[in-house]
């Protein structure tokens, strides 16, 4: 009789447990391998005198693994980039990883628990482009853990921590990180509308420079429909530094969701204290994005991006007028893309990206205008 493989290493990892757990667990290993060829006019891959744009050669194995029982979705994935830059014949390795799960505790208690970690030179692999302003590697990381209530048939609560840190791994460099607790608590009024309330601590630290605030927002959900749902939140944030500076400054924040059959799309738009970049402690942001996706069939789906930012100083540097000067910086990204997939094991995708950013003064990039222009084809392989 032929056993398969893969269901021997399925049992292998849940030895131990009970019968009836081993009989509901799904374990499933995951393997990909990506090829990209990549057009990049960044500034900073032009090392060893390359000016202009250059072609690179990226090939990044992913191995994964995925656990799921009738109460348990866990999803797990390390990938390593090798990333040949043809101008300048640089060759790097990065690393990529990280890990999610959700835990139906009870029929009124849950747990989600997600964390990613990157040591990368590759600017593009980072979730937050503006971390990383040269080819220094970066160690970033992020993570969440959320557990929520239901104490009645209207009422939800709700509490959780999350983090983010980042260094640029070069010499003198300081490690930046956030710590943000918060709590919540939601109110459904009528079947599309629910009211909330929002408690949330955010502790700086930048090398020996702490900065912290607290703030205290309403909320609003409303489901416009079955697939469209709008989210706003709102209000103060009172921010403290050792050095004496402080002050009362405005949290915003608008979300509408729209997932239905063929069609998703996702908008968002606010003004928030950020930090953990790297280079600066605190900052003040104003942001938006939107998402598009479009499912034409099984096989073919188009998508777009855009988004733009502006930040500065904490608490509020430039924050209100249009021309802040040369601490505030603002940028834009544009994005397109399509999928093809050929089988349930090989789909291609092509991309065009034009990322911009100007307006920065740290001594990194200052002066420096970070814009440029990205053109990808990739090509995708699972192995199961």
């Amino acid at each position: 009789m032929r056993v398969s493989w893969k269901r021997w290493l399925a049992a292998a990892a849940v030895v131990g447990t009970s019968p009836a757990a081993l009989a509901s667990t799904v374990v499933e290993p995951r393997a990909q391998v990506s090829l990209e060829e990549r057009y990049d006019d960044d500034f900073r891959l032009n090392d060893a005198g390359v000016t202009g744009g250059q072609l690179m050669t990226k090939v990044t194995p992913r191995l994964g693994l995925d656990m799921k029982d009738p109460t348990l979705k866990l999803e797990s994935y390390y990938a390593a980039d090798l990333l040949m830059r043809h101008g300048s014949g640089r060759l790097t390795l990065d690393h990529r990883g990280g890990l999610s799960a959700r835990k139906q505790l009870s029929r009124r208690l849950r747990v989600e628990v997600s964390g990613s970690i990157y040591r990368v030179t590759d600017p593009a692999s980072l979730p937050r482009d503006s971390v990383a302003r040269s080819t220094d590697p970066v160690l970033y990381g992020q993570s969440r853990v959320y557990a929520s209530g239901r104490l009645s048939r209207q009422v939800d609560v709700g509490a959780g921590y999350s983090f983010e840190g980042v260094q640029v791994q070069r010499a003198g460099s300081d490690a930046g990180f956030v710590h943000t607790p918060f709590a919540e608590l939601w109110l459904r009024t009528t079947r599309r509308l629910s009211l909330g309330l929002e408690y949330r601590y955010q502790g700086f630290l930048f090398g020996d420079n702490f900065q912290q605030a607290h703030g205290v927002f309403g909320a609003l959900r409303f489901r416009l429909s079955r697939q469209t749902t709008f989210t706003a939140r709102g209000g103060p944030v009172s921010f403290s530094a050792e050095d004496g500076t402080g002050g009362l400054i405005p949290r915003v924040k608008l979300e509408l969701l729209h997932e239905a059959g063929p069609f998703d799309l996702g908008l968002v738009a606010g003004h928030d204290l950020v930090g953990a970049s790297g280079f600066t402690n605190a900052l003040w942001a104003d942001y938006a994005g939107l998402v598009l996706n479009r499912h034409f069939n099984d096989r073919v789906s188009v998508y777009g991006v855009a988004s733009f930012f502006r930040n500065g100083r904490a608490p509020g540097e430039g924050a209100f007028t249009w021309d802040g000067g040369a601490r505030v910086a603002q940028g834009y990204a544009l994005g397109a893309g399509l999928e093809f997939k050929i089988n349930r094991y090989v789909s291609m995708q092509t991309a065009v990206d034009r990322i911009a950013q100007v307006g920065v003064d740290e001594e990194l990039a200052a002066g420096m205008n970070l814009t440029r222009n990205v053109a990808a084809v990739r090509l995708h392989m699972k192995a199961w």
